[in-house]
């Protein structure tokens, strides 16, 4: 998929010559695919609402400042928003769930291990997969940016559009409820 750049100008939208908007989506698409990918297990389903999100924040230019920060916050509130109506409208199924690709992985899990103990650890990411996908959406959002995104509580509140308190019991519930479905993985 290109940057994007083409995107937008593939879309009608004049990102010639906006380089600063362009460094933003190269700055912020992989985690922000990352989450994506977190929220909505079909891979080529996160990508299509990441592009829907960046066009979506390319329209909204001036009710955002211009900052690293700001912009990052309102496209992860656009592209939570559109991966929750994705979960909501019931577009993500089991067969998908079945299917789904493992999140990316660092370089350093992908070095070669020992069968037996590539095994385990295959499993056990598999599991981790599996009880993220598990989380009801809003808790599985405020979860991904919390541990994943490394946002703040306050941060999170902007992006998802709640109060502080109901990020932290979602954050809370989401914790709660994983732990409960990594128990087995735990003994």
């Amino acid at each position: 998929m290109g940057d994007c750049g083409a995107v937008l100008l593939e879309a009608g939208l004049p990102a010639t010559g906006d380089e600063g908007f362009e460094r933003l989506c190269r700055e912020l698409r992989p985690r922000a695919l990352k989450f994506a990918f977190g929220m909505v297990p079909d891979y080529a389903r996160a990508e299509e609402l990441l592009q829907e999100s960046l066009l979506k924040l390319h329209s909204a230019r001036g009710r955002y400042a211009e900052g690293t920060e700001d912009v990052r916050r309102y496209l992860f509130r656009i592209l939570s928003n559109l991966c929750l109506d994705e979960l909501r409208r019931g577009k993500v199924g089991g067969e998908v769930l079945a299917e789904a690709r493992p999140l990316a992985r660092s370089r350093l899990e992908r070095q070669q291990h020992e069968p037996a103990e590539e095994l385990r650890r295959r499993e056990r990411l598999a599991a981790v997969d599996d009880a993220v996908r598990r989380l009801p959406g809003p808790e599985r959002a405020a979860l991904l940016l919390r541990e994943i995104e490394g946002l703040s509580y306050a941060q999170i509140s902007q992006a998802l559009g709640k109060s502080v308190s109901d990020v932290n019991n979602l954050i809370h519930r989401a914790r709660g409820r994983f732990a409960e479905l990594m128990r087995p993985w735990m003994e």
